[in-house]
Protein backbone atom coordinates (compact mmCIF):
# COMPACT_ATOMS: atom_id res chain seq x y z
CA UNK A 1 0.00 0.00 0.00
CA UNK A 2 1.25 3.72 -1.10
CA UNK A 3 2.03 5.89 1.42
CA UNK A 4 -1.22 8.47 1.87
CA UNK A 5 -1.32 11.87 4.00
CA UNK A 6 -3.40 14.14 5.04
CA UNK A 7 -2.93 17.50 5.48
CA UNK A 8 -5.06 20.20 7.77
CA UNK A 9 -4.23 23.82 8.45
CA UNK A 10 -5.53 27.11 8.52
CA UNK A 11 -3.50 30.35 9.11
CA UNK A 12 -1.30 29.45 12.13
CA UNK A 13 -1.46 25.57 11.93
CA UNK A 14 -0.24 23.14 9.43
CA UNK A 15 -1.17 19.37 10.70
CA UNK A 16 0.00 16.33 8.44
CA UNK A 17 -1.57 12.62 9.29
CA UNK A 18 0.02 9.62 8.10
CA UNK A 19 -3.06 7.40 7.13
CA UNK A 20 -2.23 3.85 8.44
CA UNK A 21 -4.17 0.43 8.22
CA UNK A 22 -3.18 -2.78 9.89
CA UNK A 23 -4.70 -5.92 8.21
CA UNK A 24 -6.61 -6.41 11.91
CA UNK A 25 -7.88 -2.93 10.84
CA UNK A 26 -11.36 -2.44 9.57
CA UNK A 27 -11.01 1.32 8.85
CA UNK A 28 -7.57 3.46 8.94
CA UNK A 29 -6.07 5.73 11.48
CA UNK A 30 -4.13 8.72 10.81
CA UNK A 31 -1.32 9.54 13.01
CA UNK A 32 0.73 12.82 13.13
CA UNK A 33 3.80 12.95 11.55
CA UNK A 34 4.15 16.48 11.34
CA UNK A 35 2.43 19.46 13.52
CA UNK A 36 3.77 23.27 13.09
CA UNK A 37 2.56 26.03 14.60
CA UNK A 38 2.48 30.19 13.19
CA UNK A 39 1.46 32.25 15.51
CA UNK A 40 1.93 35.41 13.43
CA UNK A 41 -0.82 33.67 11.09
CA UNK A 42 -3.47 34.10 13.63
CA UNK A 43 -2.30 37.65 14.88
CA UNK A 44 -4.52 40.64 13.77
CA UNK A 45 -2.26 41.87 10.76
CA UNK A 46 -1.52 44.78 12.40
CA UNK A 47 0.10 43.39 15.36
CA UNK A 48 3.39 43.54 13.55
CA UNK A 49 3.89 47.20 13.54
CA UNK A 50 6.12 48.58 16.21
CA UNK A 51 3.93 51.85 16.98
CA UNK A 52 0.04 51.36 17.30
CA UNK A 53 0.06 55.11 17.69
CA UNK A 54 2.01 56.10 14.35
CA UNK A 55 -0.58 53.36 12.43
CA UNK A 56 -3.08 56.42 13.00
CA UNK A 57 -2.16 59.65 13.73
CA UNK A 58 -4.06 61.68 15.97
CA UNK A 59 -5.75 58.64 17.38
CA UNK A 60 -5.64 58.23 21.12
CA UNK A 61 -4.48 61.72 23.29
CA UNK A 62 -7.14 63.44 22.47
CA UNK A 63 -6.59 63.15 18.89
CA UNK A 64 -9.39 62.13 16.32
CA UNK A 65 -8.43 59.11 15.01
CA UNK A 66 -7.96 57.74 11.66
CA UNK A 67 -11.05 59.32 10.12
CA UNK A 68 -9.88 62.87 10.37
CA UNK A 69 -6.02 62.23 10.11
CA UNK A 70 -6.77 60.97 6.53
CA UNK A 71 -6.49 56.94 6.86
CA UNK A 72 -9.41 55.26 5.87
CA UNK A 73 -10.44 51.45 7.12
CA UNK A 74 -9.79 51.05 2.90
CA UNK A 75 -6.54 52.16 2.87
CA UNK A 76 -5.54 49.15 5.53
CA UNK A 77 -6.85 46.30 3.53
CA UNK A 78 -3.73 45.84 1.28
CA UNK A 79 -1.99 45.46 4.45
CA UNK A 80 -4.44 42.57 5.54
CA UNK A 81 -4.47 40.57 1.90
CA UNK A 82 -0.66 40.99 2.25
CA UNK A 83 -0.27 39.03 5.57
CA UNK A 84 -2.96 36.54 4.41
CA UNK A 85 -0.64 35.96 1.10
CA UNK A 86 2.27 35.78 3.22
CA UNK A 87 1.04 33.21 5.24
CA UNK A 88 -0.62 31.13 2.53
CA UNK A 89 3.14 31.01 1.19
CA UNK A 90 4.47 29.86 4.09
CA UNK A 91 2.06 27.00 4.65
CA UNK A 92 2.44 26.16 0.97
CA UNK A 93 6.27 26.13 1.27
CA UNK A 94 6.12 23.82 4.48
CA UNK A 95 3.21 21.19 2.93
CA UNK A 96 5.61 21.09 -0.22
CA UNK A 97 9.01 20.86 1.49
CA UNK A 98 6.86 17.86 3.16
CA UNK A 99 6.12 16.26 -0.20
CA UNK A 100 8.79 16.53 -1.72
CA UNK A 101 10.20 14.51 0.73
CA UNK A 102 7.41 11.68 0.23
CA UNK A 103 7.38 12.05 -4.08
CA UNK A 104 5.02 8.64 -4.48
CA UNK A 105 2.53 9.66 -1.74
CA UNK A 106 -1.18 10.67 -2.38
CA UNK A 107 -2.69 13.05 -0.18
CA UNK A 108 -6.16 15.13 1.41
CA UNK A 109 -6.25 18.85 1.89
CA UNK A 110 -8.44 20.04 3.96
CA UNK A 111 -7.88 24.33 4.86
CA UNK A 112 -9.58 27.43 6.13
CA UNK A 113 -11.95 28.44 3.45
CA UNK A 114 -10.25 31.76 3.86
CA UNK A 115 -6.66 30.66 2.69
CA UNK A 116 -7.58 27.19 1.18
CA UNK A 117 -6.94 28.42 -2.84
CA UNK A 118 -4.37 30.45 -1.85
CA UNK A 119 -2.12 28.01 -0.31
CA UNK A 120 -3.52 25.21 -2.99
CA UNK A 121 -2.56 27.53 -6.06
CA UNK A 122 1.10 27.72 -4.30
CA UNK A 123 2.05 24.06 -4.33
CA UNK A 124 3.96 22.88 -6.63
CA UNK A 125 2.45 21.15 -9.95
CA UNK A 126 3.84 17.73 -8.91
CA UNK A 127 2.27 17.54 -5.49
CA UNK A 128 -0.89 18.64 -7.02
CA UNK A 129 -0.99 15.84 -9.56
CA UNK A 130 -0.86 13.73 -6.19
CA UNK A 131 -4.16 15.10 -4.57
CA UNK A 132 -6.88 12.88 -3.59
CA UNK A 133 -9.52 14.86 -2.35
CA UNK A 134 -9.56 18.81 -0.63
CA UNK A 135 -11.95 20.49 1.39
CA UNK A 136 -12.22 24.33 2.48
CA UNK A 137 -12.90 22.94 5.97
CA UNK A 138 -11.03 24.10 8.76
CA UNK A 139 -10.69 20.78 10.21
CA UNK A 140 -6.84 21.43 11.48
CA UNK A 141 -8.23 21.24 14.99
CA UNK A 142 -10.75 18.12 14.73
CA UNK A 143 -9.75 14.71 16.00
CA UNK A 144 -8.36 12.55 13.45
CA UNK A 145 -11.49 10.52 13.54
CA UNK A 146 -13.07 12.98 12.51
CA UNK A 147 -10.89 14.22 10.06
CA UNK A 148 -11.23 11.22 7.83
CA UNK A 149 -14.83 10.86 8.07
CA UNK A 150 -14.96 14.67 6.84
CA UNK A 151 -13.15 13.56 3.84
CA UNK A 152 -15.32 10.52 3.36
CA UNK A 153 -18.81 12.56 3.87
CA UNK A 154 -17.34 14.49 1.28
CA UNK A 155 -16.99 12.22 -1.24
CA UNK A 156 -20.44 10.73 -1.08
CA UNK A 157 -18.96 7.81 1.50
CA UNK A 158 -16.46 6.58 -1.27
CA UNK A 159 -12.78 7.02 -1.22
CA UNK A 160 -10.40 7.34 -3.80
Amino acid sequence: MSEHYVVALDQGHLRIYAERQDANQLRPSLEVVESLDFPEGKRPYFANDTSPQGRFPGYGAGGQGARHAGQSIDERLPMKEEARARSAKQLAEQVDRFLTGHPEATWDFAAAPEIHRAVLERISPPAKRRLRRELAKDLVKHQPSELLAQFTDAAGGKTA
